[in-house]
């Protein structure tokens, strides 16, 4: 062994913030940069090296691009140097020093020319803006960026980058929970890697898979079912896979902790242990602050789920400590502080309950007024006539060489051609108009409707939980005021405010489409008549019938749907005296029928229309059914009990 080399081993075992990895191309990738014999080496083997950058610790990724960036600078290479400025930002980010990167990419200099420098790294550097701008719960913009990278590397038909977009889309897209368009945004992806059939995507692939694996895991969370469990496991295990070929330590990380969390929700505990345990022992070695934030939430689930509270409460308080710590917003914060306020309820800690149900209301409220649906559809729009504008200009090239290319065939033809080309440009000045025109005439209509669907969901979340916070308020202050019968306080808080949530997530369900199946309205009832025979055992509740195959519903028509049938259920276990509640599903005539029955005492329908303060849900009722064009029919007598009748 020649000394030379006996000293930069020596300086990497000590000097060195190492990662011990458990895979062989990083300490190999690692020895070449060590035993280099000159800086080009030396800067080559670097740039090998910071290909394993989502492997790494901060401090290490911080280290050697410090090193590559002096070597590029005693080199004069401009392109390794802004490669190495991006590293340095990379170990920032992972450090949790989210706002410095954004502050950087937008004002340094060397980052002002950084397309005209090397496009790869230009791409990377908007990939990491975008990563930092979702930390910071900026999803819009983060979307609006990602949607321009994509644009543009679509024109340029650079289709490493176009997946690396897709990948971060369908990401901010699952982030605002709209899951549906994540997924068909992963599966464009996966449907280009597997047309390209190029092994230099298996790294994108991985991440992609990865992330479609939690769109499943969250399809399985709200429909469980055995094609949606096999749809996981397949993507997960192939991700898995291709993380530990090509060692991407962080997709490995985060995959096997999604399997950790996927596992444990199916009561599978010891496989759920295994999988977190190699999950954190990665991230511990790795260091970025967001996925282990990450981690931490599947512990906390995971102790949750065995009714382990204590740990619960520390695994989540630890949790918010580091996403506080780091500047991390949004969906981490969320989903840490809703598992923390369920270990509280659950342990019977109501006060703690109560006070961290605040918080997450008022996190969830800041999350929804920066992220919200006009915002995000107002750049997906923007996108879209980017395109077509793209499309066209394209159309147009081609045009104008097709017409080159006849011109010069024949010059015994011009003057037909010269004819024929004024002729379709005149034609194609109509069309022109025409499209202008349509186009003017759709954004219209979009913005319409758009905000008539605003203004209609703020007055069903006015109606609904407006009238529901005030009782909690009103109840929150007899807590304090009164000493004797807090138990009933405490229960009606708990069930208003059951209410009021069940209220938000129904309209919500609507907002996310504008077309809803029967298929799952009906699974909505059914969900909602089983939690209610949960809560009400001693009356059996009963599914009769099916929904219809193809028949959708428009979203404000479903919402009021539910909220209708909801409505007769309750008012059935509330005043009927039933023992038997029935939800019914019958097709008759090209239209839906669902109905409510109960076996109650029935009553008199004129004399409680009558009754004000009795009637207001029948009014309710009757005005949402009016509203959707919904025809409402409602029978009550004392030997038959109470039917709640829609035609759809």
């Amino acid at each position: 062994m020649k000394p030379r080399f006996i000293l930069l081993l020596f300086f990497s075992i000590f000097a060195v913030p190492k990662l011990h990895s458990q895979f062989n191309n990083i300490d190999n990738a690692r020895i070449k940069v060590y035993t280099a014999k000159t800086d080009r080496r030396r800067l080559d083997a670097l740039i090998v090296l910071s290909k394993f950058r989502n492997s790494l610790s901060g401090d290490s990724i911080y280290f050697y691009a410090q090193w590559m960036k002096k070597l590029a600078a005693v080199l004069n290479d401009k392109k390794s140097m802004l490669f190495a400025a991006y590293n340095l930002l990379t170990g920032d980010l992972v450090k949790g020093k989210t706002d410095s990167v954004i502050y950087k990419i937008d004002t340094h200099e060397i980052f002002k020319n950084a397309k005209a420098t090397d496009t790869t790294t230009y791409y990377k550097l908007q990939f990491l803006k975008a990563n930092a701008l979702n930390r910071l719960n900026k999803r819009t913009e983060a979307l609006e960026l990602q949607l321009t990278i994509l644009n543009e590397a679509e024109k340029e038909r650079n289709i490493n980058t176009q997946l690396f977009a897709l990948n971060f889309i369908g990401a901010t897209y699952l982030n605002v929970n709209r899951k549906a368009a994540a997924k068909k945004t992963w599966l464009q992806a996966l449907s280009i890697i597997k047309e390209a059939n190029n092994p230099d995507n298996e790294e994108i692939e991985a991440y992609i898979l990865s992330n479609l694996a939690l769109c499943f895991s969250n399809y399985a969370a709200d429909t469980p079912t055995k094609e949606i469990s096999d749809s996981f496991f397949t993507v997960t295990n192939k991700a898995i896979a291709l993380s530990q070929k090509n060692e991407n330590m962080g997709v490995l990380a985060s995959t096997l902790s999604l399997r950790a969390n996927f596992y444990s929700a199916t009561n599978q505990f010891s496989a759920a242990e295994k999988d977190i345990s190699a999950a954190i022992e990665i991230r511990k070695k790795i260091g970025d602050p967001l996925y282990i934030a990450n981690d931490y939430i599947a512990l906390a689930a995971f102790y949750l789920s065995q009714k382990k509270y204590t740990q619960c409460i520390t695994a989540a308080r630890e949790g918010l400590i580091i996403t506080g710590n780091s500047g991390i917003k949004g969906e981490e914060q969320l989903q840490l502080i809703n598992t923390l306020a369920k270990a509280y309820k659950a342990s019977g800690n109501f006060e703690a309950y109560g006070s961290t149900l605040e918080q997450f209301i008022a996190e969830a409220d800041k999350s929804n007024q920066l992220n919200s649906a006009d915002k995000i559809a107002d750049i997906q729009t923007k996108y879209e006539v980017q395109k077509k504008e793209t499309l066209i200009a394209k159309q147009k090239l081609d045009l104008f060489q097709r017409k080159l290319l006849l011109y010069s065939a024949a010059a015994g033809t011009l003057l037909l051609l010269a004819v024929f080309g004024w002729r379709f440009a005149r034609y194609k000045q109509k069309q022109k108009l025409l499209m202008e025109e349509k186009r003017k005439q759709h954004e219209l209509a979009v913005k319409e409707a758009e905000e008539k669907e605003r203004k209609r969901i703020a007055a069903e979340l006015h109606d609904n939980l407006g009238v529901q916070a005030n009782a909690i308020l009103h109840n929150s202050t007899l807590l304090n005021t009164a000493s004797e019968n807090q138990q009933a306080v405490v229960e009606d808080l708990q069930d208003t405010a059951k209410e009021m949530l069940l209220n938000l997530r129904e309209t919500l369900w609507a907002m996310k489409t504008s077309d809803v199946t029967a298929k799952d309205l009906w699974l909505r009832i059914i969900n909602f008549m089983k939690q209610m025979g949960r809560h009400y055992t001693t009356i059996n509740f009963k599914i009769e019938g099916e929904a219809p195959v193809d028949f959708i519903i428009p979203s404000n028509k479903a919402l009021n749907t539910v909220l209708i049938l909801q409505e007769a259920v309750n008012n059935a276990v509330k005043h009927a005296g039933a023992t038997e509640i029935k939800a019914i599903s019958n097709t008759a005539n090209n239209a839906w029928c669902v109905a409510i029955a109960d076996n109650g005492k029935g009553f008199n329908l004129p004399l409680v229309k009558n009754e004000m303060k009795d009637s207001y849900g029948l009014t309710n009722m009757q005005e949402r059914a009016a509203a959707s064009v919904i025809n409402l029919s409602i029978n009550s007598n004392a030997e038959n009990g109470t039917s709640v009748i829609l035609s759809i």
